[in-house]
């Protein structure tokens, strides 16, 4: 049976590249011009005699469109994963074989993983040969960790409902806005806690996003920086196999 169904791993990564890369790419794209256009960074900031100056902006709309990628792919690499299969009726024929819903649909999140942070590097590659030179290493291990940590939330999410896109934008969404509120308003320190009470309930989007730049740049990360998404990751990935071995499949 294990062989019969690693089998699957190429379809299910070519699922992946051909009915969600796309759209990925169209989100970071929107998401990116809208980011340089904000920060004022135009294509001269990535000519080479721009200069040190022009070095480090373009290093920092590198990053940005790091952290616009990474947050994006993590919630593509788990989108519809299964709840797209029981919309549909797929499980009807996938589960009629002797097939384990939770490594079928575990190894699809992972093959989904590969194909986000493979797309990563190859960008991460012709940005260092074109523009300026970034880690490679740091921007596959910080796309991973977006993966882990947001893809699992995303990925535990679509195996209870068919509207969990929705509930996943608008909850690291809501960790950003969350994590800006002290900052923008005068919260009393009531509140400050309530605040940072709830951000312990939703996604660390704000530390995903804050750890692009040390990433990008290959800088060493203090490992208690990542503890919280890690176990996060962990959590929400235990939950939706628990999900998976319960629920029951039309099969």
């Amino acid at each position: 049976m294990k062989p019969r169904l690693t089998a699957y791993a190429g379809v299910q990564l070519r699922d992946f590249l051909v009915g969600r890369a796309p759209f990925l790419f169209l989100a970071t794209a929107i998401t990116v011009w809208a980011l340089l256009r904000a920060n004022g960074v135009t294509l001269a900031t990535f000519d080479a005699a721009a200069g040190i100056g022009g070095r480090e902006q373009a290093r920092r709309a590198f990053a940005d469109a790091l952290g616009a990628y990474a947050v994006l792919g993590a919630v593509f690499a788990a989108q519809g994963l299964v709840a797209r299969d029981r919309w549909r009726g797929f499980d009807r024929v996938l589960f009629s074989r002797p097939f384990d819903p939770r490594r079928y649909y575990v190894q699809a999140f992972v093959m989904a993983g590969v194909g986000v942070v493979g797309l990563a590097v190859l960008a991460a590659g012709v940005f260092s040969v074109a523009a300026y030179p970034v880690s490679v290493a740091g921007v596959a291990a910080y796309v991973g960790l977006a993966w882990f940590t947001l893809g699992a939330f995303a990925f535990a999410l679509t195996t209870v409902t068919t509207y969990h896109v929705p509930v996943v934008v608008g909850a690291l969404a809501g960790a950003l806005l969350l994590d800006r509120l002290p900052r923008v308003l005068s919260v009393p320190d009531t509140l400050r806690v309530v605040v940072e009470a709830a951000q312990y309930l939703l996604p660390p989007t704000q530390v995903i996003v804050a750890l692009r730049e040390p990433f990008a740049r290959g800088s060493l990360v203090q490992p208690h920086l990542l503890v919280w998404p890690l176990a996060f990751g962990a959590l929400w990935l235990t939950l939706a196999v628990l999900v998976l071995s319960r629920r029951p499949f039309r099969s």
